[in-house]
């Protein structure tokens, strides 16, 4: 019955189901309870560090009685501040520091219960700097197995040693933001055998060296590869020439591709042209024209959607590259919004 309501009746529900006064109505109204209840229920957010007693209190009642848990759909975790506590000397730092562990350890068990109780989640973002709580084995083991669980996202600063050695049978998208992310997120990519959408958004410093992008594959084992066909690189990254030979074969059923990163080969356009790798939506930051780009957007039809910027500026030369692609793409080359995250809005851009 639920799921044949309009969007709109669902939200109005929702929303006179948050007013004080209408509490005790759904208590009374058996059908307003059983429409409301999983709405009210289908996003949970645990707070680690704020809130470790609410969070234990929420935990600890969703599981018990009436089972509100399985109606959970959606679940965010944080670790974003850390307890209250102004240790004085080096006894009261350690103390403080076993009341955290203690805390934090009695918190995740009251997760991991609650977690396999929850048989509709299908979404997990975790925000956090905290990679111990990465490493939590018996807690994503826990979500890695959900039946529903589809969709996975971590942002946070990370140290070289974070992992995560969870399979994820059932992981389609996959999204990574932060520094020093690469050893774990191998792994996590290599572990999801049914992976289709992949983010990869590298937020370290402009000083330092981009990591080579061929590691995010480096995981599989010899002779077998992704079935990526959505895939997002942005920030603090290249696509240098020895990668090219590497990332290639795992983009062979490619359909979607964003790039918004410091230097993309030539090798690499060419390398998709040779291997008939024939994207439909593209959207791209580049640092400079690159004519092996447009040889390539002119190599086939059935490009969708396009959204092109590029830094140095759009100069004739690339104006009448993209001339070439829209006669050679025809009318059905559209714009996708939004698009404009690249770059300052002072740069010269193209869109069709």
């Amino acid at each position: 019955m639920l799921l044949s309501l309009p969007i709109e009746l669902l939200e109005h529900i929702l929303n006179e189901c948050f007013i004080y006064g209408r509490k005790s109505l759904r208590s009374t109204c058996v059908l307003l309870c059983r429409l409301a209840t999983p709405l009210v229920f289908e996003t949970m957010v645990v707070d680690v560090y704020l809130s470790p007693t609410k969070s234990l209190g929420r935990l600890k009642a969703i599981v018990s009685g009436k089972g509100f848990v399985q109606y959970v759909k959606h679940l965010r975790l944080f670790t974003l501040k850390l307890p209250e506590g102004n240790p004085k000397g080096p006894v009261d730092r350690i103390l403080l520091n076993k009341r955290r562990a203690r805390k934090a350890k009695k918190l995740e068990k009251r997760l991991v219960t609650a977690v396999s109780f929850m048989t509709s989640l299908q979404t997990v973002k975790y925000l956090g700097y905290d990679e111990t709580f990465l490493q939590h084995v018996a807690l994503w083991d826990q979500i890695s197995y959900l039946p529903c669980m589809s969709m996975l996202s971590i942002y946070g600063s990370y140290r070289e040693s974070t992992s995560i050695n969870s399979s994820f049978p059932y992981l389609t998208k996959l999204s990574i933001a932060g520094p020093s992310y690469f050893k774990f997120a191998s792994i996590l990519i290599s572990n999801s055998p049914n992976l289709s959408s992949l983010g990869i958004y590298d937020h370290g410093p402009s000083s330092t060296s981009s990591p080579s992008t061929s590691n995010i594959f480096s995981q599989y084992p010899k002779g077998t590869y992704s079935s990526i066909t959505d895939l997002s690189l942005c920030g603090n990254l290249s696509v240098c020439r020895p990668d090219v030979p590497i990332l290639i074969p795992h983009l062979s059923q490619l359909r979607s591709l964003e790039l918004s990163v410091r230097f993309v080969a030539s090798e690499f356009w060419a390398s998709l042209r040779e291997e008939q790798i024939f994207v439909r939506r593209l959207s791209l930051s580049l640092s400079k024209y690159e004519p092996a780009l447009f040889d390539y957007l002119c190599s086939y039809s059935g490009l969708h959607s396009i959204f092109l910027r590029i830094r140095t500026g759009f100069g004739e030369v690339a104006r009448k590259g993209m001339e070439r692609v829209h006669e050679r793409q025809g009318e059905t080359l559209a714009c996708e919004p939004p698009g404009l995250q690249f770059a300052p809005h002072n740069i010269e851009n193209y869109h069709r």
